[in-house]
């Protein structure tokens, strides 16, 4: 197969010439098809390429989105009077008992209302963050066959980790995105692929920052888990306590959004809830990401030291829905890049969930399965991808009864 070439800026304004109604004629004519090879559970033969730039064709059709997806708000859109609210954590560290509680109340209040917060002071060092981010896009910025060293082919153990591997999502349409991501915990199975595409001595500067940056998640992640429960009036374990002083099952990811001339006409991420426990993201200066509130989309401006944490689906199923997990996606433009870096968080996979009794009363009446495990949801997304469903039934297995939970 011939190896597509990166689309440089030389390209981008020679694409844009016509772009809207020619697109959109065929963006109807090929809607139904667009994205049914975004399985879960494989590699395709051509995902050795990224998103973006594996079989392209000239004229990109193939990454146009159904209209009813098109972005109806652009990537540095910033509405002050709706913006993401953050909290800050420093009373984590330095504060009194007094300070914890209001810090966790208001953390609480977040993921109640929004399922999303930006927080500040949060642990994680500067230096570390902006490190990982130099790698990460020394990484992007290798030439696409150096990068595909990377990829893990369908008989490898690392089968969906690597380079250009797919979202896990079942998409309308193809996301215009370079990505890379690996297994942190409860193994870290970064210096394998990673060796494969860099030198001795790059790949061991990569890997120990990729290990830094998501050494400190692991700490953040039980602090925020901690902070829920005490939030929720319930034993500071109890979120915490089936991880069994480990990390769970964590993934590390590396997102890359090169500008793209049909950024009105595409999606980097389309919009999906996250189907694990919590998510926490870094992002560079370009905005892109956006939350959906109420219905209506907001842009999330980068800010400084900040990262942002929002609940997945099997958090809100945890909470008995007192947690939300919201639709989020990703939009991109046409003259910057974007980078990413998202630390994933889940339970060990065969660790029991079970709603706390405290979360089920008559004001919130039991909505989940009382009780299942990591591993029993991954099963049934999997099999769901698979079989060509969307990311909108993500949810369905976890608000079943239990007693048909394994049909």
């Amino acid at each position: 197969m011939p190896v597509a070439q990166p689309l440089h800026m030389s390209h981008h304004k020679s694409l844009m010439r016509g772009v809207p109604n020619h697109y959109r004629t065929m963006a109807l004519k090929n809607s139904l098809h667009r994205g049914q090879s975004d399985n879960y559970h494989r590699l395709r033969p051509e995902a050795v390429k990224s998103n973006l730039l594996r079989g392209a064709s000239a004229d990109l059709s193939e990454f146009i989105w159904p209209k009813d997806q098109w972005p109806s708000l652009a990537h540095n859109d910033f509405q002050l009077a709706q913006e993401l609210p953050t909290v800050d954590l420093s009373g984590l560290l330095f504060g009194s008992e007094e300070e914890r509680d209001k810090t966790a109340d208001l953390l609480v209040k977040m993921f109640s209302e929004w399922g999303f917060v930006q927080v500040i002071n949060h642990g994680v060092p500067t230096e570390v963050t902006q490190k990982m981010m130099i790698q990460a896009r020394n990484f992007f910025d290798l030439p696409l066959e150096q990068k595909e060293k990377g990829v893990a082919s369908s008989s490898s153990k690392h089968e969906g980790f690597g380079y250009g591997v797919e979202s896990g999502f079942y998409y309308a349409g193809k996301p215009w995105i370079d990505r890379f991501q690996c297994r942190w915990s409860p193994v870290c199975e970064i210096r394998e692929p990673v060796e494969k595409v860099f030198s001795p001595s790059d790949a061991e500067e990569f890997s120990n920052s990729i290990e830094s940056y998501n050494s400190h998640l692991d700490k953040l992640a039980m602090q925020i888990l901690e902070l829920c429960a005490r939030g929720l009036g319930l034993p500071h374990d109890t979120f915490t306590k089936p991880f069994n002083g480990t990390a769970g099952d964590c993934i590390a990811r590396m997102n890359y959004y090169p500008p793209c001339p049909l950024s009105s006409l595409t999606l980097g991420l389309g919009a999906h809830t996250d189907p694990n426990l919590l998510t926490i993201l870094s992002q560079c200066k370009v905005g892109g990401l956006q939350v959906c509130k109420n219905g209506t989309w907001i842009s999330v401006k980068p800010k400084p030291d900040t990262l942002v944490i929002n609940i997945g689906d099997t958090f809100e199923a945890w909470t008995n829905g007192r947690f939300q997990s919201v639709e989020h996606r990703a939009v991109v433009n046409e003259t910057e890049a974007r980078m990413s870096l998202v630390y994933f968080s889940s339970p060990p996979t065969k660790s029991l969930i079970q709603i706390p009794e405290q979360l089920i009363t008559a004001e919130h009446p039991l909505r989940f399965n009382p009780s299942f495990t990591w591993e029993e949801y991954k099963m049934y997304l999997f099999k769901k991808h698979v079989e060509g469903n969307g990311v909108k039934v993500a949810k369905d297995w976890l608000r079943r009864p239990a007693t048909t939970s394994q049909n």
